[in-house]
């Protein structure tokens, strides 16, 4: 088994500068026979090993007897151990995620924050050839596409698999010819999960019915398919930063003055270039875009993906729920959102009291002392704040106290075509400007009695509009502020 282990970390430069590697050590065959295997070959490798268990707290007794053999495991061997307790039940549920996702989430989470703590170089951890072929199994019946079945794979990113070559069976002789003891899951022999189903029943049929030899042939396969999604998602990389983060264009100047929410990730993709593309080149763009706003694209399926481009061909404001994440048509931009944040609570506030003289309001960009918060949006905290954009407005029109507030039926406003002046309804001046219905609720209005002042940033009105060449005695200049909740 060393040799194989030798061979495939070579084959795919796993530890090239070697120094420290974290070992995900569960006390179960696999990960206890990847700790052994890599102390014999840690001076050969250049590598420092270090040693993380996550006990996951899902059986109780078992779990405590988990972690206390692996304490003792690294304490004879020597090796430095980080342990960590993780509420799985309580994680699953505050995310809306299974059992298994909700583990697996926390584990690598655990392994990056020991890496990290150890100032380690990679993390190695003990999937076999027995877990890929079940892997791509599994992925081929949910319908995941290439990638999915490219399997499980050697290296990504500080993610180390020394053992994806080996199978089950050579990593029992390993240690049962070693004497080496480990830990045996009772819940791998029960057929409650999906992966133990393929594991007891559909693996040894496949072997004993169709080929012998078929956990091999399955990993020789993901290997050539792995080459053909790298060369594939290699070709569809200058789709994949189609404006990752920021609006779409709506055309007009002062749409690059709009807040956006720093703490959430939106993504968005341009229809037209997306649709041009061969199919194999789109589905792995949406993929991308679903990773970049989720963290992972692990449970996304062909079926999800299709979904995506169907969403592309269908009319304006139409919208699908995948996994954790939204996805919505708004004119010639798919909007990539997570379910969590769906929401964006915006506060604003106004920088000027129509007390004030014009002398005292006249410098743009300037918060002027004893600025009152706009009612309808509550007051400005100590958060976040941010400016939205100054306007300057004909003093000597404005006889009552300013609102912010956002659009209500009917409203309407005074604009400029040459000399014409026209009234034009605020819906349709939102169509016009292709501003996504999504975003059409947030949008403040800065108001006058019954008049809207200013859609902020985009237009103001023109009954009100002051020549930049007037005195500054006719000038009333507001800044808008913006402030954002998590």
């Amino acid at each position: 088994m060393r040799e194989i282990v030798r061979s495939t970390i070579k084959k795919h430069n796993m530890f090239p500068n070697g120094g420290g590697v974290v070992i995900g050590l569960s006390g179960g065959a696999d990960s206890v026979a990847l700790l052994f295997c890599l102390l014999e070959l840690r001076e050969e490798l250049s590598i420092e090993i270090f040693a993380a268990h996550v006990n996951h707290n899902l059986r109780g007794v078992e779990s405590d007897n988990d972690e206390t053999f692996v304490r003792e495991l690294c304490e004879k061997t020597g090796i430095p151990l980080k342990v960590a307790q993780a509420d799985v039940n309580a994680f699953a549920k505050e995310n809306r995620i299974g059992t298994e996702a909700a583990a697996r989430k926390l584990r690598y989470t655990h392994l990056e924050e020991a890496r990290h703590e150890f100032s380690a170089q990679a993390i190695a951890v003990g999937h076999n050839m027995d877990d890929n072929a079940e892997t791509i199994i599994m992925n081929l019946c949910r319908g995941a596409g290439l990638k999915g079945l490219g399997g499980i794979p050697p290296v990504n990113q500080r993610v180390t698999r020394p053992l994806l070559e080996v199978s089950r069976a050579e990593i029992e002789e390993y240690l049962q010819t070693a004497g080496i003891s480990h830990i045996t899951d009772a819940s791998n022999h029960s057929n409650d999960y999906t992966r133990n189903r393929i594991r007891n029943i559909i693996m040894p049929l496949l072997e004993s019915e169709i080929n012998p030899n078929v956990k091999t042939t399955i990993t020789r396969n993901a290997e050539a398919l792995r080459d053909d999604e790298s060369f594939l998602t290699e070709a569809a990389q200058p789709l994949f930063a189609d404006n990752p983060h920021s609006e779409p264009s709506i055309h007009h100047e002062a749409s690059s003055h709009f807040p956006r929410n720093n703490n959430e990730e939106i993504a968005y993709l341009n229809i037209t270039n997306l649709l041009v593309q061969p199919p194999a080149i789109s589905r792995r763009v949406i993929r991308a875009k679903i990773a970049q706003v989720r963290g992972d694209a692990n449970d996304i399926s062909l079926a999800h993906i299709s979904a995506v481009l169907d969403l592309a061909k269908t009319q304006t404001g139409r919208e699908i729920h995948l996994p954790d994440i939204i996805v919505t048509k708004e004119y010639e931009n798919l909007i990539f959102s997570p379910l969590s944040k769906r929401t964006r609570n915006i506060k604003y506030m106004l920088s000027t009291k129509i007390e004030n003289t014009p002398s005292q309001c006249k410098t743009p960009n300037e918060r002027v002392k004893g600025a009152r918060p706009l009612a309808g949006f509550g007051t400005a905290s100590q958060g976040f704040i941010l400016p939205l954009c100054t306007k300057s407005f004909n003093y000597d029109k404005i006889q009552e106290p300013l609102i912010l507030r956002t659009r209500q039926a009917g409203d309407k406003i005074t604009l400029k075509a040459g000399n014409r002046l026209f009234t034009k309804k605020l819906q349709d001046f939102f169509t016009d400007e292709k501003i996504a219905k999504s975003r059409r609720d947030s949008i403040p209005l800065l108001t006058h009695g019954n008049d809207i002042l200013w859609i902020v940033p985009y237009r103001a009105n023109a009954e009100y509009e002051v020549c930049d060449e007037e005195s500054d005695e006719k000038k009333l200049w507001v800044s808008v502020w913006s402030e954002y909740d998590d």
